[in-house]
């Protein structure tokens, strides 16, 4: 779980007084607006690409909300990206089409390293479409400038 979230989006480059760290995918002017929460059995939790650790901000199972296809939501595990669009400023976020679509291509970035990860680690992974995105909004009491992009069902093959 570790190195598939540092792949995802972990820190590179450090911050420093001058300038933002630098994450494994790039950021339209490094705003940084995806952050990653992994549903799993025993809960939500929130990705701190700073500390590299998992906070909890739920304790309920919410993989049952991840996406609309009843096989996604018996996932093991499932990413969910959410794009704070507060942080999408400048010619980045003039409108909200403009900022789904700059957060849409940036957990694009972010999945397809979650997808090499996954190769490499011999795992299964679908990134979901097909979400109820204001439903899954509620479930995770998020805030009303913070948006469900996609989420990314994460797991082992299983063998016939």
């Amino acid at each position: 779980m570790s190195n598939l979230l540092w792949a995802a989006c972990g820190i590179t480059v450090e911050e420093s007084p001058r300038n933002k760290s630098k994450r494994t995918a790039p950021s339209a002017r490094n705003a940084q607006s995806i952050r990653i929460y992994i549903a799993l059995p025993e809960g939500l939790f929130l990705y701190d690409d700073k500390t590299h650790a998992l906070n909890q901000t739920l304790s309920e199972d919410i993989r049952p909300y991840i996406g609309t296809q009843k096989m996604m939501k018996s996932a093991p595990a499932a990413l969910v990206y959410v794009s704070d669009f507060s942080k999408l400023k400048g010619y980045v976020g003039t409108d909200d089409h403009r900022k789904w679509f700059v957060a849409g291509t940036e957990t694009g970035f972010i999945s397809q390293n979650v997808y090499l990860y996954c190769a490499a680690a011999n795992l299964n992974t679908a990134i979901i479409g097909l979400v109820d995105r204001e439903r899954l909004h509620q479930v995770m009491q998020l805030k009303e400038h913070e948006k469900v992009i996609y989420t990314q069902a994460v797991g082992k093959a299983l063998t016939i």
